[in-house]
């Protein structure tokens, strides 16, 4: 098991920086994204949302990492990248009442 799988939902977010991953495929994992991401910096936590009723990837993760710059160099490196046949689009996460309405219409 990764060393980031689990199945509920992620730790606080306090003191870390959050990227969103965009794009990914429904059969990406967390063990995928670690060495992509690592390359950039200490990363915290990934996770990967999973739909309630059927338990399948949603299609996006969440990425952090203890330093501002180190999440910044990987948004910088990673956004547009190919990944598993698919251009992923990475961005810092926005939290918040509206964050999952944004998520729905991008």
């Amino acid at each position: 098991m990764s060393r980031f799988g689990r199945s509920g939902p992620p730790p606080p977010i306090r003191d870390t920086y959050s990227l969103l991953v965009l794009n990914i495929t429904f059969r990406t994992t967390a063990d995928d994204l670690f060495p992509l991401f690592d390359k950039y910096g200490e990363i915290v936590d990934i996770y990967i949302p999973r739909d309630r009723r059927t338990g399948d990837s949603r299609g996006f993760a969440f990425v952090r990492y203890k330093y501002e710059d180190e999440a910044q160099k990987a948004v910088d490196r990673l956004d547009g990248r190919l990944v598993d046949g698919r251009e992923i689009m990475v961005q810092f996460a926005k939290y918040g009442p509206n964050a999952e309405r944004m998520l729905v219409l991008q």
